[in-house]
């Protein structure tokens, strides 16, 4: 989409000599080999399983995993026993979706787990000693924490004191000293062999469901039931996976390239509710759907009001219940999005005025009230306006917290870790993170955050760069290639849709609308029509001037008609325009 900021364009480069073995070997075009090799898979073995994508050939196992052993062990031990396991989840999306995988697997296999979802506003993110102490009260000998505990050593450490086993389930960075859980499942510990790091929690939650089903097999705990068909927990998966914005490839994409499927056909009642409440009709289900249409609903009850809703929806067996929470949820969305408006337009006055004298190299955004369940959101779309590091903290009587997310060449935790005597508390990932920050400390931590981003980013990095795959002429482009282009597919971060340049286009024709414009380019004699959103008065594309192109391939269908369209990211005049 076009953006705000001034975008540099690079063609990527690749071996020709590579491409064209590849192209021969694989049989495919020499543009489809190029993206191949330009995704890293330069080896047959790596390109075949891309385009295979097999569960059965091409998923690690789980045990080369660091501690996935010691604990499907005592979840084993626990489901034998007929003790209690409490399913301890994050708010947020895969947390959410994680939790659900791990519930509905142990109720298909007798046991009758608990689960609890911490509220945001309420108690905040992670374990929390209170409500360990409450589960168990109820009984609860084990806890599985699904998308947290990486960093409640303290927690855990109380939990055991009052007989309550931990095992940890989280894909956040790991502390240098691991909490002292029974285990702790994090393909990020050092000593973990996994070799797929960006697994996400409700991911990681089927690996764990995996391997219990593999031991559980070999100790003839299915002899007479047979063994449950976990491919069907693959809808949830998929909602988690792409909806967290993980990255789409290798573990990922091969378990929600099934798992779209899954989705496109389940009749869990939940994943039915949600999709009618998104008005997503009958048939495929895409990346793009899941990403902006059901993940946000999914997401919302999180935000604004209590995540737990999500695990309820994707576990119920009722229709009728299901469909009652999926418009909760719808409602819950709508809250979101006129929450996020409002704090988003107070942000953008304060990011707008920072750039009054010399421009910073880090926006750091702080406000009486802002909603903590938006600024994760918020933060990104300051991201895409301004293409700065940012943090966005929220302030309630003197407490703050903060979401953070970051660009190419900043780790936003390492950025935290070099400004943490201002912290209280932070975590997160490279891109993106979360802390909590009294309000007197906000100035010495923007200074500091700053000077961080100074000396680690130079004035060429904080200009996005579009990373062009090909360029093309306008008579290579028709319905073979886009056909072809599928098998790339599904696309998202990691995973991008492949971007190309055509340079010399003479505009013909452009018709706004109040989205964006509509447009009519010619090339060699070839006319295509195109769309860009979010483009103003001064996006380079006027009818009569030549201008280079940037843009991603579609199909676009109108009364019955199909044709190519372009989905334009940029343009800019053509040289000797």
């Amino acid at each position: 989409m076009p953006g705000d900021v001034t975008k540099r364009w690079v063609l990527k480069e690749a071996d020709d000599g590579i491409v064209a073995r590849q192209s021969e070997q694989l049989k495919v075009s020499l543009l489809l080999a190029r993206l191949l090799v330009l995704r890293g898979l330069a080896d047959l073995d790596s390109a075949k399983r891309y385009l295979s994508s097999s569960l059965r050939s091409d998923l690690p196992s789980p045990f080369t995993m660091a501690d996935m052993e010691p604990a499907v062990e005592r979840i084993i031990h626990a489901i034998k026993n007929q003790e209690l396991i409490g399913v301890w989840g994050d708010y947020d999306v895969d947390g959410t979706t994680g939790a659900s995988v791990l519930v509905s697997f142990l109720r298909e296999i007798g046991a009758e787990p608990v689960y609890h979802v911490p509220h945001r506003v309420d108690e905040g993110y992670g374990l929390n000693t209170e409500g360990l102490k409450r589960l168990r009260e109820r009984g609860v000998g084990l806890v599985v924490t699904v998308d947290c505990g990486i960093s409640n050593a303290r927690e855990i450490d109380a939990a055991r004191d009052f007989g309550l086993d931990v095992v940890v389930v989280d894909h956040h960075q790991p502390p240098d000293e691991l909490p002292p859980a029974v285990a702790v499942i994090d393909p990020h510990r050092r000593d973990c062999l996994f070799p797929d790091k960006g697994l996400c929690a409700a991911g990681l939650a089927f690996y764990l469901v995996i391997g219990l089903r593999a031991r559980l097999r070999e100790a003839g705990w299915f002899a007479q039931s047979g063994d449950p068909d976990i491919r069907r927990y693959l809808d949830i998966v998929t909602l988690g996976t792409i909806a967290d914005m993980v990255p789409l490839k290798g573990v990922n994409r091969t378990l929600i390239r099934r798992g779209l499927s899954e989705l496109c056909g389940s009749t869990r009642p939940g994943i039915v509710a949600l999709k009618q409440v998104a008005n997503i009709a009958a048939g495929e289900v895409s990346a793009g759907q899941v990403g902006f249409q059901l993940g946000p609903r999914i997401n919302a009850a999180g935000r604004v009001d209590y995540g737990i809703k999500v695990v309820e929806l994707l576990t119920t067996n009722s229709s009728e219940v299901a469909l009652r929470i999926a418009q909760e949820l719808e409602a819950h969305n709508r809250k979101r999005r006129a929450i996020e408006a409002e704090v988003l337009s107070q942000v953008l006055t304060q990011a707008q005025a920072r750039f009054d004298g010399a421009a910073p190299h880090s926006l750091v955004l702080g406000g009486e009230s802002w909603h903590p369940g938006v600024l994760g959101i918020v933060a990104s779309r300051i991201v895409e306006k301004f293409y700065r590091p940012t943090v966005v903290i929220g302030f309630v009587s003197g407490q703050g917290k903060g979401s953070a997310r970051s660009i190419r060449g900043f780790h936003m935790v390492e950025g935290f870790r070099r400004c943490a005597e201002h912290l209280e508390k932070f975590g997160g990932h490279e891109y993106a993170g979360g802390l909590s920050i009294k309000e007197e400390k906000l100035g010495l931590f923007a200074g500091a955050f700053e000077n961080v981003a100074r000396e680690i980013l130079t004035s060429g990095d904080l200009l996005p760069c579009l990373e062009v795959d090909a360029e093309l002429n306008f008579a290579e482009i028709g319905f073979p290639l886009v056909r072809e282009l599928e098998s790339l597919k599904p696309f998202g971060v990691g995973n991008p849709e492949p971007l190309f340049i055509t340079r010399e286009v003479e505009v013909c024709e452009r018709k706004p609308f109040s989205g964006g414009a509509r447009f009519r380019f010619r090339q060699g004699g070839r006319v295509i029509g195109g769309v860009a959103f979010g483009a103003g008065d001064d996006f380079a594309a006027v009818a009569g001037t030549k201008i280079d192109l940037a843009y991603r391939l579609s199909e676009n269908e109108w009364n019955g008609t199909f044709s190519v369209e372009l989905k334009i990211a940029d343009a800019r005049l053509a040289a000797g325009d």
